[in-house]
């Protein structure tokens, strides 16, 4: 089995896909643009149906989450349903790829598709402006535009929320005060830099060209509260790496890396671990010579360093055997340059609304990523709540990869279909008498993909599910790791262009191995 994972994993996950005119070299051809009426294998029937009356489903969110929703609503809804994306970016950005733009191995332009440019030509409309008003009583969701046009209202039948998250900065103290994009940083100062976003990201790879010719100590990590991991390994390994290659041995003893994070051990991830995510992530730091603080709480960011406290086991003999208690310590961390993943918060304007969030912003779903309180709004991606794998000594979260954020989508519109399906059958009843069956849903299979690269090596982490307990748990390391992240990020921004995220081959060879995106729920 595990053989046979990685070979799909290249093969077709990773595929190297090389468009020209329209082309993909070395298969049959595919249309650039294809017609937006196609229908997937596994397409519900996009027939219009006998008294079906059209719907409109608002989709907040120009991220992995929106448009993966927005392209399964255009194949899975009915023809004559309305679709609208609503983003106050005018671009897609492939958020993985972050890392590599801070390191100059990317340009943001490399990685940013044109909403306005791609979504029309699928039928799908968009509005370029942010969400500023939410009332469902009348199912009417106020925008307001960069470009003077004033507020517009929006009526929906069905909305979906798939703001990704807000970036709680400001609950570290200092560390949104001195984040590059809203500091004016002395020559000596502290650098605090991010990578969540691919404009924080261009601004960590001028951080670094400074770094260059002001050489010092760099901290990196995930605060408390973060549920996600994976960045910070990645950014640290390949800081490293390009020190190296920008300098020489002499400029990354100048500037060695300290890793913080609020995980109870490396490599756990917010999941109690991926594959062999602990011994090759620990082994990787050990081999770049990078120290690390695990169950660590980031007290402050200041103009010279990070100041951290952290649990440290220590072992206690007792009169029966040796056992093992954690003391707080505190330490300062000089630094040059900073990057600290901040914790995951939802959009305020959710929280404007009773039942729809959590104490914390995110999106409150149920297993068919259905609103526990309004039952036409459904939440997709990093926005939605999820409960923590386990309680850790200082709180961490589960990741929400754009693999399982995918699967979010898919089972979102499986179940507006199933919603819209219902309506249209109760309609065409009319009868008292008449029997009503409840429509069948689906729920996500959450399965994680996780693929990284740290410079001259990468690694590869499939868990099937994401959340323990799971069938599969399979870790691929080496070269490959790099090549296949390399080919994943031309494979997704085809997938955007051509307005499929989820064609039929890759349906088809996932099914094969017994990945399938969603599964009827059993009633």
């Amino acid at each position: 089995m595990p053989s046979i994972l990685s070979l799909f994993i290249i093969l077709v996950l990773g595929i190297e896909v090389s468009v020209v005119d329209g082309f993909l070299v070395g298969t049959k051809f595919v249309s650039k643009y294809p017609p937006t009426t196609k229908l997937t294998a596994t397409s519900e029937g996009d027939t219009r149906k006998a008294g079906h009356s059209p719907k409109h489903v608002v989709i907040v969110g120009g991220g992995i989450g929106g448009l993966s929703t927005a392209f399964d609503a255009r194949h899975i809804l009915h023809k004559d349903d309305k679709i609208t994306v609503v983003s106050d970016r005018p671009h897609f950005e492939f958020t993985p790829s972050n890392p590599w733009v801070a390191i100059h191995k990317r340009t943001p332009q490399e990685i940013r598709l044109n909403l306005e440019a791609i979504l029309p030509h699928h039928n799908i409309d968009f509005v370029h402006a942010k969400a500023t008003r939410l009332d469902t009583e009348e199912n009417l969701l106020t925008v307001e535009s960069d470009t003077g046009d004033g507020n517009r209202k929006l009526q929906y039948d069905y909305l979906v929320i798939a703001t990704g998250p807000r970036l709680a900065f400001e609950e570290i103290p200092g560390l949104n005060e001195l984040r590059l994009e809203n500091h004016d940083l002395l020559h000596d100062e502290n650098i605090v830099a991010s990578i969540c976003e691919t404009d924080h990201a261009m601004h960590a790879a001028q951080a670094i060209d400074r770094l260059i010719q002001n050489p010092g100590p760099i901290v990196v990590g995930a605060v408390q509260g973060a549920s996600s991991f994976g960045p910070l390994y990645e950014y640290a390994l390949l800081l490293k790496y390009y020190l190296h290659k920008k300098g020489s041995a002499a400029l990354k003893e100048q500037c060695p890396i300290s890793v913080v994070t609020s995980e109870p051990y490396i490599g756990h991830l917010g999941l109690q671990g991926a594959g062999q995510s602990k011994e090759i992530l620990t082994k990787l730091l050990e081999k770049n010579n990078i120290d690390w603080y695990t169950n660590c709480k980031v007290s402050e960011v200041n103009k010279d360093g990070v100041k951290i406290e952290f649990h440290e086991e220590e072992q206690m003999e007792t009169s029966d055997s040796p056992n093992m208690m954690t003391g707080i310590k505190t330490k300062f961390l000089p630094s040059k340059l900073t990057m600290l993943i901040p914790p995951f918060r939802g959009v305020k304007l959710w929280q404007q609304t009773p039942g729809l969030t959590d104490d914390k912003g995110m999106i409150l779903v149920d297993q068919h990523q259905q609103s526990i309180s309004y039952p036409n709004i459904f939440g997709v991606g990093v926005c939605v709540h999820l409960d923590p794998v386990e309680k850790t000594l200082i709180p961490t979260g589960p990741p929400k990869t754009g693999y399982m954020i995918e699967f979010m989508g898919t089972a979102c519109v499986r179940n507006i279909r199933a919603l819209m399906d219902e309506s249209d059958s109760l309609q065409a009843e009319r009868s008292a008498t008449a029997e009503h069956t409840r429509p069948s849903f689906h729920v996500p299979i959450l399965n994680g993909l996780c693929i990284t690269d740290f410079g001259d090596e990468g690694a590869i982490f499939l868990t099937l599910p994401q959340m323990p307990p799971r069938r599969t748990d399979l870790t691929i390391e080496g070269k490959i790791g790099t090549m296949a992240k390399m080919a994943f990020e031309k494979y997704f921004l085809f997938k955007i262009q051509t307005g499929d995220t989820d064609p039929y081959y890759e349906k088809y060879l996932l099914h094969l191995i017994g990945v399938d995106r969603v599964e009827r729920e059993k009633i």
